[in-house]
């Protein structure tokens, strides 16, 4: 039989309206806590670790990212551009692991290692860029960058967070002499592909920048004198400033950072740049960082001022020419925002601070510059931030393809989140 509120006693309408009221209380804190955590920004951290749980996602039981579930893997026959994103999450992965103590991080960065390492084969006699397989053109996975990126960060890395296990020793030796088949007269090293027009050799400056830090994470473990000679000599190409229809040097003077390639052609991620006449952020921050590293190596005094000043100058370009008003960043230049480019510039700034290479001058006038690009790279990188595939289209004046390289800004994305607050104040 229901009870009437007329034939509420006094005493149980008292205990009725506390629970009311409680129960009101509890639902306002509720909310307020809700509309908290949907408005409050997320963390550095939290936005790294939302980036790296998707690249363990992505991932293939056997190391690779998963042809069914990773979206930016291209759906066509295994080939070289697959590779570009493994080696990046790898060291991305190693941070967080670092960052986190989460060994699924760990594990997933080991695995990423393996795949790309064990992907490579050595040479085709004669050397050319493709072989024969059934009757097809296949790339031979067999360029020089592939050997850099398996060198470092994929072999360094696995071997520091992997101290007892000294298996792929015999297989680094073998990538190093692979490499040789590489080496040229006026690069040192070439990338092991011709340009569009020709010529014998694209010598892309990101590529040769990845042969270079992969040979300075194989000389950290190896100790081998010959790896640190050849980091050496490849370096002087980085150094000598660009001569037009050589490939003798591909530093740009007037610009202020490496040009794309010596060579006419269109590059990846451009829609008709010539990239001969163009930086962009890729090798501002990639061959910065080999030369970084390799400057804390040598005694020439000439070849290490030298290093520290074309990687501010690097770093000065990435801001002058392709930073917006919001901090975000181009690639080539003000084209179109990416949210990875922003991180290379963040990660740029970070390594020349990281290897004392950037006066007290500099860095005070350059500091509340990139600290914008911090900022912003924060306030879109967490769940409900984060633009789709890290890119925001402006001028429309670059494109996403290859997929495999949004894998790659990702990466890069997670190691600035990782690597800059300590940079900057909350």
């Amino acid at each position: 039989m229901s009870t009437s509120p007329t034939q509420i006693s006094s005493c149980d309408r008292r205990n009725f309206l506390t629970g009311v009221s409680l129960a009101a209380a509890s639902w306002a804190v509720s909310r307020t806590t809700s509309v908290l955590a949907q408005t409050r920004s997320a963390t550095p951290l939290e936005n790294a670790i939302f980036l790296g749980d998707k690249f363990v996602d992505w991932q293939a039981p056997y190391g690779g990212p998963d042809p069914e579930k990773c979206p930016y893997r291209t759906p066509v026959a295994f080939d070289a551009y697959h590779m570009h994103g493994c080696g990046p999450m790898t060291r991305a992965l190693y941070r967080l692991y670092e960052a986190t103590n989460n060994l699924k991080y760990k594990v997933a960065a080991d695995r990423y290692a393996l795949f790309l390492i064990n992907a490579l084969h050595d040479p085709p006699t004669p050397f050319a860029n493709t072989i024969e397989i059934n009757g097809m053109r296949r790339t031979s996975l067999s360029s020089s960058w592939m050997y850099g990126k398996a060198l470092a960060p994929c072999y360094e890395e696995f071997c520091k967070h992997n101290p007892k296990e000294d298996f792929l020793e015999r297989k680094a030796l073998t990538l190093y002499r692979w490499l040789q088949q590489h080496r040229r007269d006026d690069s040192y090293f070439g990338v092991g592909y011709p340009s569009p027009n020709g010529e014998p050799d694209m010598q892309n400056s990101c590529d040769l920048g990845e042969v270079g830090y992969g040979l300075m994470g194989y000389y950290e473990i190896s100790r081998r004198p010959e790896v640190l000679q050849d980091a050496v000599g490849l370096a002087r190409w980085f150094l000598a400033d660009y001569v037009a229809g050589s490939g003798v040097g591909i530093w740009h003077p007037g610009m202020g950072v490496w040009l794309v390639s010596p060579w006419k052609g269109d590059g990846e991620h451009t829609t008709g740049q010539p990239i001969n006449e163009h930086g962009w952020g890729w090798s501002a921050y990639i061959d910065s960082e080999y030369l970084l590293r390799l400057r804390t190596k040598v005694d020439d005094e000439k070849m290490k001022a030298d290093i520290a000043a074309k990687s501010v100058k690097a770093l000065r370009w990435c801001l002058d020419v392709c930073q917006f008003d919001d901090g975000a960043h181009g690639m080539l230049e003000r084209d179109d925002k990416w949210v990875g480019m922003t991180a290379a510039a963040l990660l740029l700034y970070e390594a020349t601070v990281r290897y004392d290479a950037i006066s007290a001058n500099d860095k005070a006038e350059l500091h509340p510059r990139i600290e914008k690009s911090w900022r912003w790279l924060v306030d879109h990188t967490s769940p409900g931030t984060f633009p789709e595939d890290g890119y925001i289209p402006v001028s429309g004046k670059t494109k996403k393809s290859p997929l495999e390289n949004l894998t790659w800004m990702m990466a890069w994305t997670c190691e600035a989140l990782l690597a800059c607050p300590k940079l900057f104040s909350p």
